[in-house]
């Protein structure tokens, strides 16, 4: 059976803050919000970052969405919808999933608390295995009222 499985919301955030030092002269602009997509290889004791939106399913690597510059409330919700190259199975524990007739698209509704939020960036990651189909995904998510649309990656075996 191909499944898809969630690892926990905020399970890493790559995001470096460096510390800005403000004078007050000049207000600091509010900064546009973003979506990234991004793999991790999680083979060692600590996960590392790895280049580009394709990942391997044959190694250990996890694909991770990161939401950040949103207004961060005490209970939110994370919409992501994926659409798989085949036909699959999809696991999301604690998430509200939705299937479409052909088995290729999720909906998957997520509550995130604020507490659960690490760096004001709001994470997701996904694990494939060598039972989920190869091949390039969309993905478009909603963190409360704003929409990313038209991200993808590639699963490679």
């Amino acid at each position: 059976m191909k499944k898809l499985t969630a690892i926990a919301l905020a399970f890493i955030s790559t995001t470096v803050w460096a510390a800005t030092e403000n004078k007050g002269t000049v207000p600091t602009p509010k900064l546009s919000p973003t979506a990234n997509i991004f793999v991790l290889d999680v083979s060692g004791k600590t996960p590392k970052l790895l280049p580009g939106n394709q990942l391997s399913r044959s190694k250990p690597r996890h694909l991770c969405v990161a939401i950040s510059n949103v207004d961060i409330q005490e209970q939110n919700r994370f919409i992501e919808y994926i659409l798989a190259p085949e036909p699959m199975t999809m696991i999301s524990q604690g998430s509200e999933i939705k299937i479409d007739e052909d088995k290729k698209g999720f909906l998957i509704t997520t509550s995130v608390k604020k507490s659960d939020v690490k760096n004001n960036v709001v994470s997701r990651c996904w694990r494939f295995d060598k039972n989920d189909p190869v091949g390039k995904y969309k993905l478009d998510a909603q963190f409360n009222n704003i929409v990313f649309k038209n991200l993808s990656f590639e699963v490679l075996k």
